[in-house]
């Protein structure tokens, strides 16, 4: 094994661990917990394609220790109704006699949530929306009332050299592998970035706990959607729940600088975006449709 590692022409892979629990050190430090969960759909659209795998991993960490012992794992199977198209089967692995009469476990899902401070997922504006539009309404309702992390966007993975941040690849490039596409799988392959690559639990703490603003350049002149653009506004064609506008979420301490470059090069007038509709999003609301939601 040694004399491979040290060839330049391989590379040894380790399994991504499923079980973990580090010695918890006796600093008097709070403890929180927190659960990881993916799970596995018939499509990507929340309000159409139901769950038919869920996976949740809970475990404690503290602000001083970082993540510590592993406490709950669960995975379970849901029956759709219908039958799993083949494209949903090649992705997942999971076939129609796979579900066959199967229920997730939402009592007990809903009992882990409601001990968990943090609610992290690898895309979770995928995870969070289909858990608020296609779980029981309890599990809604506590879903919509917690804290998301999101291990693919609330860490600049790119930042600390990695090429893409897709699940599979940042553990491949931290050296470890794993038969990915299962929901339990998953999990523990997110845990692991989390913990192999230094800093990045943190990174994604202190991006939670970051408020955002949502502004909508509204009314905005055709010439000026080009350095709207290129400043990193998305536009909406105002068929969803956004106006028909050019909008970007920055965080709150950089809103007057966005609104006073709004004024100068959007719209030339002074005080012009103090009339744009805008919304403070935090971790209870961020990755949800509700983000993008004006009441």
């Amino acid at each position: 094994m040694a004399l491979i590692s040290s060839n330049r022409d391989f590379k040894v892979l380790k399994r991504v661990p499923e079980q973990r629990s580090l010695e918890m050190a006796n600093t008097g430090s709070h403890l929180f917990t927190a659960a990881i969960i993916d799970l596995e759909t018939l499509g990507l659209d929340p309000t159409l394609h139901p769950i038919i795998e869920l996976g949740m991993l809970v475990f404690n960490f503290s602000s001083t220790e970082g993540v510590l012992d592993v406490v709950e794992t669960y995975n379970g199977l849901q029956d759709p109704g219908v039958p799993i198209p083949a494209e949903i089967t090649t992705i997942t692995g999971i076939t129609s006699e796979d579900v066959v009469g199967q229920t997730i476990d939402w009592p007990l899902v809903e009992q882990y949530l409601q001990r968990t401070d943090l609610v992290i997922c690898h895309n979770a504006s995928f995870d969070r929306n289909h858990l608020e539009m296609q779980a029981p309404p309890i599990i809604e309702d506590i879903v919509k009332n917690m804290d998301f992390g999101c291990s693919l966007k609330d860490v600049d993975w790119r930042s600390r050299g990695y090429e893409s941040s897709k699940l599979e690849f940042l553990n491949f490039k931290a050296g470890y592998f794993y038969e990915g596409h299962r929901a339990l799988v998953d999990c523990w392959a997110t845990l692991n970035v989390l913990v192999v690559e230094e800093g990045a639990f943190d990174e994604l703490k202190a991006s939670v706990r970051k408020r955002g603003v949502l502004i909508c350049a509204l009314n905005s002149s055709f010439d000026t959607k080009d350095q709207l653009k290129d400043r990193g506004y998305r536009w909406s064609d105002g068929t969803g729940t956004l106006p028909k506008a050019w909008w970007t979420t920055v965080d709150e301490t950089s809103l007057e600088d966005e609104k006073l470059w709004l004024d100068e090069v959007i719209y030339k007038s002074k005080s012009a975006s103090s009339k744009l509709p805008n919304k403070v999003i935090t971790a209870r609301s961020r990755y949800s449709r509700r983000a993008q939601t004006f009441d």
